[in-house]
């Protein structure tokens, strides 16, 4: 089973046709980049408002939640740069060219995206690092850790009565995650996750895992005990 991107699909996903990050003669993509950034911030603006009143009533969490909620279904490139503005200033971070797919949310306002970074349409973010040039395909879940809501309950207690413990998740520069996939766990530089995988351990750099929960793919026994060591 191969779950390698070839060159096309790199192309056509990880920089679509019109997107902040697609090529284009340096002048005038430098320009265009420049004025789209403009028009974002302004576009920007009401939301990041709506933001700081929030936060003041709400707290930060639920105002960055029900912020991201309100914009994700911001649309086309104007879309995207209103939405790199607003995650600019809300985040711990985001670099530059980064694409924003049509109704995917943030939860966690501690949330980092690095540059160049994909992310596609219906995706749900909680506390991660994302960093330089990842692509999260359509439906990607990357969960604040593996249990949010504790290991265990104990006396008939419902678990959404548990405290919540909430575990930073890093998908390492140049990983692939495939659509529907869910990430519980850190993913390597370079890794590469198949479509509707779990991801419940550490995925070590350069790995190729699928299934569910996610094993190494490529029928090499020797290197099973592979995942769950530390990422790169």
């Amino acid at each position: 089973m191969k779950c390698e991107p070839n060159a096309s699909e790199t192309r056509a996903v990880g920089t679509p046709p019109g997107s902040p990050g697609s090529s284009g003669s340096p002048g005038s993509a430098g320009i265009g980049k420049t004025i789209g950034r403009t028009i974002g911030l302004v576009l920007a603006l009401p939301g990041l408002v709506g933001y700081v009143l929030g936060t003041s009533v709400l707290g930060r969490d639920r105002a960055f939640s029900l912020t991201s909620e309100r914009l994700a279904k911001r649309a086309g490139l104007l879309g995207i740069y209103e939405l790199q503005a607003v995650y600019r200033y809300t985040t711990g971070g985001v670099g530059r060219d980064v694409h924003f797919g049509f109704m995917s949310v943030f939860s966690k306002p501690a949330v980092r995206i690095g540059q160049r970074v994909y992310i596609g349409r219906f995706c749900t973010i909680g506390w991660a690092e994302i960093q330089d040039d990842v692509v999260l395909a359509d439906g990607v879940q990357v969960l604040s850790g593996r249990h949010q809501h504790g290991a265990e309950t104990r006396g008939g207690r419902p678990w959404r009565e548990n405290e919540q413990v909430y575990r930073l998740v890093t998908i390492g520069r140049g990983a692939w995650i495939g659509a529907g996939a869910v990430v519980m766990a850190d993913v390597g530089p370079g890794a590469v996750v198949a479509a509707g995988a779990v991801v419940v351990k550490p995925v070590p750099a350069d790995a190729r895992v699928g299934g569910v929960p996610a094993k190494v793919l490529g029928g090499d026994s020797n290197n099973s005990h592979m995942l769950g060591s530390r990422a790169a």
